[in-house]
């Protein structure tokens, strides 16, 4: 991807709220995994394009908590190359999973993440109707459940 760079966030940085909110909310939830996890920005010609945030969850697993692209740069292979480095940070953590969850109506975002070798391995039943006191809908599918993925990495891949 040209002229894409990726680097942790600083302390000194904007928050790229658009982005964190276009993944996930409420607020008070994000701020929580912020605080705990590592902020990861993409960018061409210094402008932030894209955005994850990763978290040790156990001893052996990395989870993806956030991750966004702008709307304009979507489909330029941004959000992949934000796997790939989540994937190369686990690695170089010693972790053997990599986990994601998304939304049963993230139609898009499910198809992404199973393309790029992430498996279901279950639904946490209602998680958005508790999180938000009721369903929204996407894609025109009620959004209630949460899909939870992960991806084993093999020890001996590079």
């Amino acid at each position: 991807m040209k002229g894409l760079t990726m680097r942790r966030a600083a302390p000194a940085d904007a928050v790229p709220w658009p982005l964190l909110f276009d993944a996930d909310g409420p607020r008070p939830e994000i701020e929580k995994y912020l605080l705990r996890g590592e902020q990861w920005l993409a960018e061409q010609a210094s402008e932030v394009v894209g955005q994850m945030v990763l978290m040790a969850t156990r001893v052996d697993t990395w989870e993806i908590m956030n991750i966004a692209v702008a709307e304009a740069h979507k489909g330029q292979g941004i959000g992949t190359a934000m796997l790939k480095k989540a994937k190369a940070l686990a690695r170089q953590r010693d972790a053997h999973r990599v986990e994601v969850g998304t939304g049963n109506s993230s139609l898009r975002e499910l198809a992404f993440y199973q393309r790029f070798g992430f498996r279901i391995v279950g639904v946490d039943v209602d998680y958005f109707v508790r999180r938000w006191g009721k369903a929204t809908k996407q894609n025109g599918i009620p959004l209630r459940d949460l899909v939870r993925m992960e991806m084993v990495l093999s020890r001996d891949a590079g």
